[in-house]
């Protein structure tokens, strides 16, 4: 007596009757692996519950998710009646990639499951009777599905159309991901029959994929997120040879030194196994993969093969400073004394107040000259951020000042904070809202101000302009030298928020930098302006010394060379005459 099976079940189904093309160029029954049937559970879960399936997918590379996908798509593609399915990736071959399985699927099937087919092309598979007889195709017209396939290049893609399963791959790669993925989401009803998977590796911060995930994680939208580390592969491993190999291995593993502060410091892979229990023998495979596959370079890593969903958007965006430095910076990052500045008589003081706009990690000390670096926003609540950073001679930051407040009354704040930390000198850009910053810590009578230099090679002479002018030839310069003394760690930062920032301050297409879509620089920028502040005078080779252990650094001290005046450039550009120098 032969036993009845559920075709509508898919965990009998997909490993039934559903061949793929393993990484052997096999054909092979498909086997769904632990982070897939993760995938199918989520998946059952929802329908069974009653809920539409809207799940977003964010993964590692090589991990089979447009596969499983393609195969549940598959399976509710035969086994409904007139249900439409739409395969959209981010470009052709992309796109045929993922309609190939879904052909090899049907290719394959037995006889006796295979539904009649009409149509057959590159974009579009008919599930329908193909007979030219009309009365025969009223009879028995088959199952009138349908599955398509297009690139996300065309906004209008799918517009036209009812779609009950729409399988969006690398979302975050598409161009124009938003109106598109909008539009096609106009097309799905919200019915518990209808699915809608978009899945991506991430392709930096900001993006309308980041922020689909993170709206996702709120719980702003419906969608269900699932994060896919590497480590949850389990072939991601490899074994040891000997004892003493592994011996050896857990030994570098167990490393640990002491920073300049005096906190005990671990390597990456130790904090892998304590944050996420991974073994010394997935170790051993990441440690081959990132010398194979990636380049030996550990941040190439992180972007394919990312551990968490914060690793996996920062490291595969394209970051101005260096990645493995800012982590260690947010590692020993900290929260430091908030509250307000103000008088109290003629003199200044801090007022402890958890909503203030001020962060202190080093307070003033008597004898001790500090810079301010400031860069102004149009002060809209809802735009950019005026920010004020103070550092000392040892280019530690002290003091950081971040709010919405108009251009004149940050003027007056960037004064009462110069005033608190001993007369600080102030450099603060002079560029459009600037100005009128600029004008009202004139009005305060202040006088320690920093002026932008210009030499005028006609003339022989140098002028001066007050405030720091940031321009299209002086920015790249300050970034550069930013991301040198990032790089060396040659500055003190606790700042969560500025190495936030620093994480998502990218190069973009045309080689420019900036801020990634949706975020903000405002941080980088005051901080870029204060480093050019604490150097003048310093000469354009002014190098930190560095102690000669790199894993016992020793207290940071400097150096002053030649007293260089720092060169700029005027805001006109065009001006053959001006010279510039770091």
């Amino acid at each position: 007596m032969s036993k009845k099976i559920n075709l509508l079940d898919p965990k009998i189904y997909i490993p039934n009757f559903l061949y793929i093309r393993n990484k052997n160029a096999e054909l092979v029954k498909f086997k769904p692996n632990k982070p897939q049937k993760r995938l199918r559970d989520t998946i059952e879960r929802l329908r069974k519950q009653g809920k539409p399936v809207r799940i977003i997918i964010l993964k590692a590379r090589q991990m089979g998710f447009s596969t499983y996908t393609e195969a549940d798509c598959f399976h509710q593609t035969v086994t409904n009646k007139m249900f439409s399915s739409t395969i959209i990736a981010h470009e052709e071959q992309a796109s045929q990639n993922l309609y190939n399985m879904f052909k090899r699927y049907f290719e394959n099937l037995p006889d006796a499951l295979r539904p009649m087919r009409k149509r057959n092309n590159a974009k579009e598979l008919l599930f329908e009777n193909p007979t030219t007889d009309d009365l025969e195709k009223r009879r028995n017209p088959g199952l009138q599905s349908t599955v398509k396939v297009a690139t996300a290049k065309n906004t209008a893609t799918g517009r036209s159309q009812t779609i009950n399963y729409l399988h969006a791959s690398e979302v975050a790669f598409w161009d124009n991901p938003k109106e598109t993925f909008t539009g096609l989401l106009q097309c799905v009803p919200h019915s518990a029959k209808s699915t809608v998977i978009m899945e991506s590796t991430a392709n930096g911060v900001g993006d309308y994929f980041y922020d689909m995930w993170n709206n996702a994680v709120a719980g702003k939208n419906e969608f269900v997120p699932l994060f896919f580390a590497w480590f949850e592969m389990d072939e991601y491993s490899l074994p040891f040879e000997t004892e003493e190999e592994k011996e050896e291995f857990i030994k570098e593993v167990n490393y640990e030194f002491k920073d300049e502060e005096g906190n005990t410091v671990h390597t990456e892979e130790y904090e892998l196994m304590q944050d996420f229990g991974v073994s010394y023998e997935q170790l051993k495979w990441r440690r081959w993969c990132i010398s194979n596959n990636c380049n030996c370079d550990v941040e190439q890593f992180h972007q394919e093969y990312p551990s968490t969903p914060e690793e996996a958007f920062i490291a595969s965006g394209r970051p101005r400073f260096n990645i493995g430095v800012l982590k260690q910076y947010r590692r020993q990052a900290k929260e430091g004394d908030i509250g307000r500045l103000e008088y109290s008589g003629n003199r200044v003081v801090f007022s402890p107040d958890p909503n203030g706009d001020v962060e202190i990690w080093k307070y003033p000390e008597e004898g001790k000259h500090y810079c301010i670096g400031a860069d102004v926003a149009e002060g809209l609540i809802t735009g950019d951020y005026s920010v004020g950073y103070v550092g000392d001679d040892n280019f530690d930051i002290c003091l950081r000042y971040r709010t919405h407040i108009d251009p004149d009354l940050f003027g007056r704040e960037l004064v009462k904070i110069a005033k608190y930390y001993n007369e600080a000198y102030i450099g603060c850009e002079n560029n459009n809202h600037g100005l009128t910053t600029l004008k009202a810590i004139q009005n305060e009578e202040y006088w320690n101000i920093f002026f932008t230099k210009t030499y005028d090679k006609i003339a022989d002479t140098v002028t001066q302009k007050i405030g720091w002018s940031t321009t299209s030839r002086t920015k790249p310069l300050m970034i550069n030298k930013l991301a040198e003394f990032i790089r060396n760690k040659w500055i003190g930062i606790k700042d969560k928020i500025l190495i936030q920032e620093m994480f998502t301050y990218v190069i973009d297409d045309k080689g420019s930098t900036n801020a990634q879509d949706g975020c903000h620089d405002d941080t980088v920028m005051a901080l870029a302006i204060l480093l050019q502040v604490l150097l003048e005078g310093k000469g354009e080779n002014f190098v930190p010394y560095q102690s000669e252990d790199e894993n016992y650094p020793k207290p940071k001290t400097y150096r002053r060379l030649g007293m260089n005046i720092p060169m700029d450039i005027d805001q006109d550009e065009g001006d053959s005459n001006l010279e510039i120098a770091e």
